[in-house]
């Protein structure tokens, strides 16, 4: 498939949009770590079991995460390592961006605080 398909960009769109949520990051973050059973995610992420299980269920629709039967636990795990590498590697760009930011501002709250006669 060539990067440059229309339909590429729609399955990336499509696995961005399931990764663009707080709790979900955070579970490609633990699953990045080690496969786990709901419960253990539950309790990691401190949300009901329920919750979990949609989150995991949206996921698997996608194919971001996969499952492994043993006995009467279900372990998930992440379809392909580099889900979690690429959440790393945006996090490490998030970082660099806020200390650029910061830098930009440092400036600017400087003469701010002249202005109004603070420190």
């Amino acid at each position: 498939m060539e990067p440059s398909d229309e339909s590429f960009y729609e399955i990336k769109a499509r696995v961005i949009a399931v990764l663009a949520n707080p709790k979900r990051l955070q579970i490609v973050e633990l699953l990045g770590r080690s496969e786990r059973t709901v419960s253990e995610l539950a309790e990691e992420l401190e949300i009901a079991q329920a919750t979990t299980s949609q989150h995991l269920a949206v996921m698997r629709k996608t194919g971001v995460v996969e499952t492994r039967k043993e006995g009467n636990f279900v372990f998930y795990r992440l379809a392909d390592p580099k889900i979690a590498e690429a959440c790393n590697v945006m996090s490490r760009a998030i970082v660099d961006l806020l200390v650029l930011q910061q830098e930009k501002l440092r400036p600017v709250i400087a003469g701010a605080r002249r202005h109004n006669g603070g420190t």
